[in-house]
């Protein structure tokens, strides 16, 4: 039975608590072994945001993220070679076991496991095409009479790609699939990680939904009114999915009143102070930012931006820790006055707005 060891659970959640300014946890997970599907939003990140949910349950993972060092140092799973993977390093199939029977293999010792049943990610208004493999694993399961239920998790990112933006896991309830075929599986199975995940009918759909949730927990207005009641939380991803179902039911009443667009904030104090806020923090942590900027130029759309930036930045912080102790040494005092100019500006760094999506937006953005 596989687990995350100490030192990945906790350095995915120092990273990612450092780079996102909230991570939110929605929901209770099961108590007994559990396959966890889970929609992929943001390329190899969202194993680690995974983490602040259901803790040392490992992911499959691709060999590729296992090859080298200085990637096993971060990540860790189970891992599976995919069939370009056989190719590119020469593996052959019958050396390695599939994904299928993997996962099977944790379940039946009494661990958990949590799959992407997408494959990949991409940054848009429904989930890529899920994968049958879920559905087999869970009837093979069935007939091995393991005792297991299945568990959806949603993950919501008000900016996937923005420094110091939100992110917030929303748990489904556990259940035990009732079908008995693949199909009947699979059909169970994706309907209810629909439910809990970012699946909406269209582009326009998905930006007036992300916009009016996120004017409603930055601005408390407009009041969205759900059931005949205002709707409270401050949950991004729980508001998103509430005002999604609303939309799937053609009841989605939007005052004409209400500023679809984005927000800005207008508040004259933030927008001297902000800038002033990011050089703090530049100075402060200049490798950290440095590295996080030249690794971010290996990403090939807005779904695997942050994790460039995370792999360079966790890197670069090695160095600015080495500055930190190294100036303590020589010019206590300065050294002691860059460090909480540093821990300043993180701290009060400003919250991007989202960025509304255009068909097929891949488009990069820089540190904001």
């Amino acid at each position: 039975m596989k687990k995350l060891s100490v030192w990945h659970v906790g350095l995915a959640r120092l990273i990612t608590g450092f780079y996102f300014s909230k991570i939110h946890v929605i929901g209770e997970r099961a108590s007994k072994p559990t396959l966890y599907i889970a929609s992929h939003r943001n390329g190899a990140t969202d194993g680690q945001v995974y983490t602040w949910a259901i803790d040392k349950t490992p992911s499959l993972i691709s060999i590729q993220m296992l090859r080298k060092w200085f990637l096993r140092l971060i990540f860790d799973g189970i891992a599976v070679v995919r069939p370009q993977d056989t190719q590119r390093y020469k593996i052959s199939h019958d050396s390695v076991a599939s994904p299928i029977q993997l996962a099977i293999q944790q379940l039946s010792s009494g661990g958990s496991l949590c799959i992407m049943p997408e494959g990949s990610s991409e940054w848009r208004e429904k989930p890529e095409a899920y994968k049958e493999g879920m559905a087999r694993i869970v009837k093979q399961l069935k007939l091995n009479q393991i005792d297991f239920v299945v568990q959806c998790m949603g993950v919501f990112y008000t900016k996937p790609d923005g420094f110091c933006s939100q992110v917030s896991i929303v748990f489904g309830s556990a259940f035990m699939p009732q079908e008995s075929t693949v199909d009947g599986i699979f059909l169970e199975m994706s309907e209810r990680l629909n439910d809990v995940s970012v699946n909406c009918e269209n582009v326009q759909q998905f930006n007036q939904i992300q916009a009016m949730a996120w004017n409603h927990i930055k601005y408390l207005e407009p009041s969205i009114q759900l059931e005949s009641q205002q709707y409270q939380t401050q949950d991004y991803g729980e508001l998103f999915l509430a005002l999604q179902s609303k939309a799937k039911h053609n009841d989605l009443s939007v005052n004409s009143a209400i500023n679809l667009e984005i927000k800005k904030s207008l508040n004259p104090t933030r927008k001297i102070l902000n800038p002033m806020i990011k050089i703090l923090f530049f100075i402060g942590f200049f490798p950290t930012v440095l590295f996080a900027l030249l690794a971010q130029k290996g990403s090939d759309g807005r779904n695997n931006l942050t994790f460039f930036r995370l792999l360079g930045g966790f890197y670069g912080s090695i160095l600015t820790c080495i500055l930190w102790i190294v100036g303590l040494f020589i010019v206590p005092v300065y050294s002691i006055i860059i460090m909480l100019l540093g821990w300043i500006g993180w701290y009060f760094y400003p919250e991007p707005e989202p960025i509304a999506l255009t068909t097929r937006c891949l488009n990069k953005d820089t540190i904001d």
